[in-house]
This record gives structure tokens, sequence and C-alpha cells, in this order.
């Protein structure tokens, strides 16, 4: 036996051995071979062909569950073709060609592989500095928006805090000229900041609470009324605009403007409902309506401007609409002229000459009833088609003042009288406030009540108001505060708006919607900035 093929018989005889076989014959079905004939391979009387060197492998691999290296495949070949080199020479340099091409398919595929392995190295690389890239592309594109959404919030903060440091100086300035002796107080912040930027500014009289307010149309005038019968204006944006304050003989329960014709209702104790004519430069003498409500509650002018007035309260049909008499005359309800009283600026009566608005008498239109005990409010839809009144019963009723009749059942839902009453600026909202402490939101058009009850005040809420663009709504109360809801998701809008010694009577906003103003029994008006929403 030469010494190749005994160098090759060797290695098979350590692989058989090394793969734990039980038996040769277990070993020769492993590879598809006789017993005999792997006898004689081991033995070296027999050369295997080239072939049997893969089966003997995979019999390996399945024996042993672990791969035969590719250095011991490629030393057994090359073993297997040295022992029969000089047997088959052709066999041979076969092998030697395979061999050849291996290696260079082997060092190409190394080179591939490499150059592959840079390739994705470079492109991670890449694909790491475009992410890094759009990363920091996307922050300086959130950085740039934030930015400007903070130049425009820090432009309108600017704007709007210029309006207010503008109306707080008029007021200042306006304030040290009077003469009667109004009480003016800047009190001290009552929430943290970024809920009312602004204190609230305080004007108040020493001689009479006050019990109601309203604001005009273009906001440039505040009348406010009390419990002695005076009725006070301010003028707190003009420069030149000295408080006037004119006198009732009686407690004055309720008052509210004109859109258009710069009239002044007033409602008294007593039952009786004044109109007060407001012109620059002129005084204003009172003109009384012949009501037959005893206990006069509440007067609202209707928005469209056609000088349509409704009265509520306790006693007689509960609600009246008057209109202006076109012919100056007041049939079936005639009204009359009282005497202007007195002017408290000089504390004399004015002087002889002194101009005196002219307006037409109001005749009664309509009254109707409905509620079981009265009315306490109320109020005119957008367009004037609809009246809502709040009754001393519980319910709100809608009026159809096209018809004079009722436009939807009764609104229930309040546990006790109906205090307060306010249409949206859309009129698709209604608020309601009771003697229960809530304030209840409604849709006017099912009749019914959109959410649940706004909750938080301690005692009766006194009034509701919508802001001008509808997205807030006011209201006060009994427990001497002022809150603020969004009707929109029927929840609070910061804390509570507190100062008030007393209950808070009245509540209105500025048409810019910029400022709220409130009144109550201490004696004060007080102006408040808008709460953010």
């Amino acid at each position: 036996m030469s010494e190749p093929v005994l160098a090759f018989v060797l290695r098979l005889r350590e692989l058989y051995e090394e793969s734990g076989w039980p038996s040769l014959q277990a070993f020769a079905q492993a590879v598809g071979y006789s017993r005999g004939t792997i006898s004689r391979f081991l033995s070296g009387d027999r050369q295997p062909k080239a072939y049997f060197l893969d089966k003997l492998f995979a019999a390996m691999e399945d024996r042993t569950g672990r791969p035969v290296t590719e250095a011991v495949r490629a030393d057994t070949r090359r073993l297997y073709f040295e022992s029969i080199r000089l047997k088959t020479p052709a066999e041979y340099q076969l092998f030697r060609m395979e061999e050849e091409l291996r290696a260079a398919h082997d060092e190409t595929r190394q080179r591939l592989d490499e150059q592959l392995k840079a390739h994705d190295t470079d492109r991670k690389a890449l694909t790491g500095q475009i992410a890094e890239l759009t990363d920091n592309l996307r922050r300086m594109e959130h950085e740039w928006q934030d930015l400007l959404h903070r130049s425009e919030r820090l432009t309108e903060q600017a704007r709007v805090e210029g309006e207010r440091r503008k109306f707080l100086g008029q007021v200042l300035e306006e304030v040290a000229r009077l003469q009667d002796g109004l009480v003016l107080a800047l009190t001290p912040p009552q929430q943290p900041p970024e809920h009312w930027p602004l204190t609230g500014l305080v004007l108040g009289d020493r001689t009479g609470k006050v019990d109601e307010m309203a604001l005009s149309p273009g906001g440039a005038l505040i009348a406010s009324v009390g419990s002695d019968g005076t009725l006070r204006f301010w003028e707190p944006a003009a420069s030149r605009s000295p408080v006037r304050t004119l006198h009732h003989d009686r407690p004055v329960l309720a008052l509210d403007f004109h859109v258009g014709r710069r009239l002044l209702a007033t409602a008294c104790q007593d039952g009786s409902v004044w109109l007060w004519k407001l012109a620059a430069g002129r005084s204003a003498e009172p003109e009384r309506l012949g009501s037959e409500i005893t206990d006069v509650r509440a007067v609202a002018f209707a928005p469209r401007g056609d000088g349509l007035l409704a009265i509520a309260g306790l006693g007689g049909r509960a609600v009246e609409l008057w209109k202006p008499d076109r012919d100056g005359a007041t049939p079936g309800s005639p009204s009359r002229r009282v005497r202007f009283l007195r002017d408290e600026d000089t504390g004399r009566p004015p002087p002889p000459g002194t101009r005196v608005g002219r307006f037409s008498g109001y005749r009664l239109y309509e009254g109707f009833g409905g509620h079981t005990d009265g009315v306490d409010a109320l109020a005119f839809s957008p367009a004037s088609g609809l009246l809502a009144t709040a009754g001393v019963d519980g319910t709100v009723k809608l009026w159809d003042l096209a018809v004079g009749t009722p436009a939807a059942g009764p609104l229930s839902g309040h546990e006790g009288p109906v205090r307060a009453i306010a249409f949206s600026p859309d009129g698709r909202r209604i608020a309601s406030g009771g003697a229960d402490g809530t304030v209840q939101l409604w849709d006017p058009v099912t009749a019914s009540p959109t959410g649940q009850p706004l909750t938080g005040h301690t005692g009766a809420v006194r009034c509701v108001a919508f802001s001008p663009d509808g997205q807030l709504v006011a209201s006060s109360g009994d427990d001497a505060t002022v809150r603020c809801w969004s009707p929109a998701a029927g929840r609070p809008l910061g804390k509570p708006l507190t100062g008030h010694h007393g209950p808070v009577t009245g509540v209105s906003f500025a048409p810019n919607g910029s400022l709220l103003s409130t009144t109550g029994t201490d004696r004060t008006l007080r102006l408040w900035p808008r709460p953010a929403i």
C-alpha cells in the first residue's frame, strides 16, 4: 500500500471513529454502500469514487448534529486525490482544476463580501446622516413654528396690554377730575397670572349698594343702579366726560340700554318703568310707562333696533311688550313725563335752558303669562324672533314674537326659581342660572339641555352672560364669585374670580369681549380682563 493511499485510509478510519457509529453496518447504510464495500474502503483494498466523500460528510453531519468544517472537507479531499493521482491521472487533474476554481471562487467571493460590507457600512452611515439631518430639519421646523406662534402670541398680548394700559390710564385721568367722592382702587391679584393677567379695577360709591348695571352698545358708557334709587353713569374711556349721577325717588331693580336709540330703561321696586334719553351734551328727562305688572323684575330691549321693549315681573300678565308710538300718542296705557330731580355733579337742578332729549312715547303692544309664579329675568334672541323668560316656577319658556305664542314646551331642569337667562350671540344656545346654584345650557331649537348642569356656585346664580364671540359664559351669584365657563366643552375656565364682598348681582362683557364688568351689593363696580380659553 503506497503512502498516499495509507494516509487517505487512516483519515477515513479517523472520521469513522469520530462519528461514533454503533456498527460498521450502520455506517454502511448511512452512506448507501454495503458492509463489505465499506470494509474494503477502510482496509485500503478498494478506492472509493469522489462522490463517496460528499455522502460521507452528509452522514457525519446527520450523525453528530454538527457541520463538517471546510478545513476537514478540503484536507480529506486532498488526501483522496493524492491517493488516486497515480492510478487515475485524469480524475486527479480534474480535482486540481476544481480546487483552483474553488480557491478563485472563494477569493472572489471574499473580495465581493468585503466590498459589500464596505458599501453597506457607507450606506448605513449615509442613512444615519440623512436620518439625523431629517430629525434636525423637523426639530428646526417645530422650533420655527413655536417661535412663530410665540411671536404672534406676544404681539397679541402686547396689543391687548397696550389697549388695557391706555384704558386704565384714561380711567385714572378721568377719576382725578371727579368731585363727588367716587372710590377707586386697584385690587391685588386674586388669581395666578396665567388666568388673570390684569388686576381688577374697582369703581364704587359710598352712598349705596349697586344692584344692577349695563354696558352701552358701544362700550363707552356704564350705567348702574342701586337700592338708593340712584342712576350712575361712568364713561371710563372718555377723556373729558365727567361721571353723571341721576336720581329716582325709589329703589331700582333692573335696567337695559337700547342698541340704536340711545335709550336706557330702568325698573323700580314699585313696578314703575322709566325710559331715559341719553344724548351727548344733554340732560335726561325720564318718561314713565304705565305697566300693569306690580313688581317689575327685568327689562330688555330687542336687539333688532325697532325699539321693542320687554318688561317682566310678578303680577298682571307677567310679561309685557312695548313699542314706540309712531304718532307720539300712547293709547290704552298713557305714559307721562316726570321732572328731572337733581344733578349730583353740582348738587343743583339743571340751569334754565338746559337741552332735554325728546323722544316719542311707548305703547303697550302685547302681554302674556304662562308662568305660574311670575318672571325673574328675560332675554331676546339675537334676531329678536324669540323671547326667553326665566320663571319663579323653575322653568324657562320660549315665546315666538311673530305670533305671540310659546315656541316650545317649558325647559325644565332647575330645582327652584330661575334667576337669570341669556342667548348666545348666534342664537344657538341659551344659558340659565338658578337659585339652585347651577348654570344650565339649552338648545332653543330642540328645547332640551345640552350637557350636564354647570356646578360650582355655592349660592343662587344671579346673572349669566355670553361673551361677544360666544366662547365664554360668565355667571355671578350670591357666593360673591364670578365664574367663567366654556359652553362648547361644558367645563369651567380658570378659577373663580373673587373680590366682591357680597352677592354679585350683575355681569356683562364689553363689546369687544376683552373686559368683564361686574356689580355687587358691596357698592362696587369691577372691571376684569377676559380669561384665556
